[in-house]
């Protein structure tokens, strides 16, 4: 009989595993209670938003036999490239740890690119932010603060 691979562990309910939200120039990757308690649970903002590029690829090939004129045939071909974000895929801690103070305590997560990209991101996405203030402090302990309310959208 197969091993299963993934097992649930009963101790760690579903709110202490770590989930990432992609954002255009980075991603923040926290836990899911910390995540809730700083976006409403049915306002969790878009994060189809992908940093793109567009790449242009040169492809061609050799045509080589007797008699024939034409060495290289070459043609470009152009095509976007989106990258969402997920933090990085190794099993190193990537980013840098921020803090979200949530009723007075301060709870980690870990943002991949700058502050003003997150910033930007949050101050695009104020309707989906819990609260009336949500406030953060990088890991030199700069602190940044968005203030909103239901009033303001």
């Amino acid at each position: 009989m197969a091993k299963e691979r993934f097992v649930p562990n009963e101790a760690a309910v579903d709110l202490y595993r770590k989930y990432t939200i992609s954002f255009p120039g980075g991603s923040l990757t926290a836990t899911k209670d910390v995540l809730q308690s700083v976006f409403k649970n049915d306002m969790l903002p878009n994060t189809c938003s992908p940093e793109t590029k567009e790449v242009s690829r040169k492809e061609g090939s050799y045509t080589t036999y007797p008699q024939s004129s034409e060495l290289y045939n070459r043609k470009a071909t152009t095509y976007t490239l989106k990258n969402y974000s997920n933090g990085g895929n190794s099993r190193a801690a990537s980013g840098e740890a921020i803090s979200f103070i949530i009723n007075g305590s301060a709870w980690t997560a870990r943002l991949v690119g700058s502050h003003q990209a997150f910033m930007d991101y949050l101050c695009a996405n104020t309707e989906s932010l819990e609260g009336d203030v949500t406030y953060w402090m990088s890991s030199k302990g700069s602190p940044y603060l968005v203030a909103h309310s239901d009033a303001n959208n």
